[in-house]
């Protein structure tokens, strides 16, 4: 009997400490329960913001984009109304554009370290460009733009230095931007659209240097002149975008381009050029143009073609896209020239290609090849080339502020032989005022 009872007693015991363990597994598992349901509420809850701020930002660009149909497509009764009241003393679209248009300055400062000592241009710091660019609407359909550019200019870095700052109308021309059948007048001084690199300013360029072909066969700051531009956007079977641009402008406002220039240039010269741009995927974008330019009686030179192929790609991560991009670049010069002693007819050609990719958010690496011919035969001799490497370091403090290291390994043919030079460039570039316009594949 007394064992039974010490039987009983051991099973209730064990009975008691299962319950209690099992009540303690229990109270456990409903505390991993309710701590996996917070954890899954707050991440819908985090999903409910995204999902607030990406309809937020989706009615931003509607917003946006119907403002933008709506500017581009007035309808004709405001046009009158507007076209009437500047008649009678300005819109009050247009005089408040006019008392108040974007202006921006720029200013953009750089250094050299050389290994050429004779080079006077070389190893000092010099104020490569102040700007000076303001832009208003003049009109429903049209835009009024003035570039000023005062820049620092070394007459003869050979010889007798002679620094001086020189002042110049860069850029100034009427934009009428909403005409019938998609075409586009711009009349006044602009830069010319031949390829890529020469519509870009100094503060936009994406190295420090122009590239060798573009200062060869277009001048030092690339090619801008005087005369007028229209554009059409081309209906195509293939709904891309596709535009042509032709521009008839003054063949002796390029003073400084090799193949225009001087009092001698015969007028007009004529200048095309064919865009077309598509997307390729979901993030990224190819841009391929070709131009032709003509001109007539440079010096020597009767007459000249130069033709032109440039072909831009830009790459985005879709999984961060304002962290990492890829951005690819390339221009392609060919000019033929005919002189008048008969003898001196030749090719000329010359390219640059560079790779840039963006490895954080305000950080850009990149690295450029030129090679070029030199069409200017007035200057150096027929057949030299000159050919460089140049890595490259972006860094951008904000939106206004640029920081750039540039090493740059040129080979040149000069009069006295081959000649090496190994340059290490820095770059510093800002803006004051209104946030300005660049190229889509421009990153500020």
């Amino acid at each position: 009997m007394r064992n039974a009872l010490a039987l009983g007693a051991a099973l209730a015991v064990c009975c008691i400490g299962l319950e209690a363990t099992s009540a303690a597994a229990e109270e456990a598992w409903a505390a991993a329960l309710m701590e996996s349901v917070e954890r899954l509420n707050e991440r819908v809850e985090e999903m409910e913001r995204w999902r607030e701020e990406d309809q937020r930002r989706i009615r931003e660009l509607e917003e946006q984009l119907e403002a933008v149909r709506y500017a581009d497509e007035p309808d004709e009764a405001s046009v009158a109304e507007a076209d009437a009241a500047g008649s009678a003393g300005g819109a009050a679209m247009g005089q408040g554009n006019l008392l108040n248009p974007a202006i921006t300055a720029f200013l953009d400062i750089g250094g050299s370290l050389s290994t050429d000592d004779d080079n006077e241009a070389r190893n000092r710091f010099a104020l490569r460009e102040a700007e000076l660019d303001v832009r208003a609407a003049v009109s429903p359909r049209a835009d009024g733009v003035l570039v000023i550019a005062m820049g620092e200019e070394i007459e003869d870095p050979f010889g007798d230095v002679d620094i001086d700052f020189a002042f110049a109308v860069e850029e100034g021309y009427l934009d009428v931007h909403t005409l019938p059948w998609d075409l586009a007048l711009r009349a006044g001084k602009f830069r010319s659209a031949f390829g890529r690199n020469n519509l870009l300013h100094t503060h936009d360029l994406p190295q420090v240097t122009r590239p060798l072909a573009v200062q060869a066969f277009l001048g030092p700051e690339g090619l801008a002149t005087v005369g007028a531009s229209l554009s059409w956007l081309v209906p195509n079977p293939w709904d891309q975008y596709l535009e042509l641009s032709t521009q008839v402008v003054n063949a002796d406002g390029g003073s400084e381009s090799p193949i225009l220039g001087g009092p001698s240039a015969a007028n007009p010269a004529v200048l095309s050029h064919l865009k077309l741009f598509r997307d390729i995927g979901e993030t990224g974008s190819l841009e391929l143009g070709t131009s032709f330019l003509f001109s007539r009686a440079s010096g020597d030179r009767e007459q000249g073609y130069t033709l032109g192929a440039d072909a831009t790609y830009l790459w985005r991560d879709p999984a961060a896209p304002d962290f990492r991009s890829l951005l690819l670049q390339g221009e392609l010069f060919w000019s033929n020239g005919d002189f008048g002693d008969g003898s001196n007819g030749d090719d000329n050609w010359g390219f640059y290609a560079f790779g840039q990719y963006q490895f954080a958010q305000n950080g850009y690496a990149g690295i450029r090849f030129d090679y070029t011919d030199l069409p200017d035969v007035e200057t150096r001799g027929r057949g030299n080339s000159d050919w460089g490497v140049s890595p490259y370091l972006s860094w951008y403090m904000n939106e206004a502020l640029r920081l750039r290291l540039e090493y740059q390994h040129l080979e040149r043919d000069l009069p006295g032989g081959r000649n090496s030079e190994d340059m290490l460039l820095l770059g510093l570039t800002f803006f004051i005022g209104a946030h300005p316009a660049h190229p889509y594949w421009v990153n500020r």
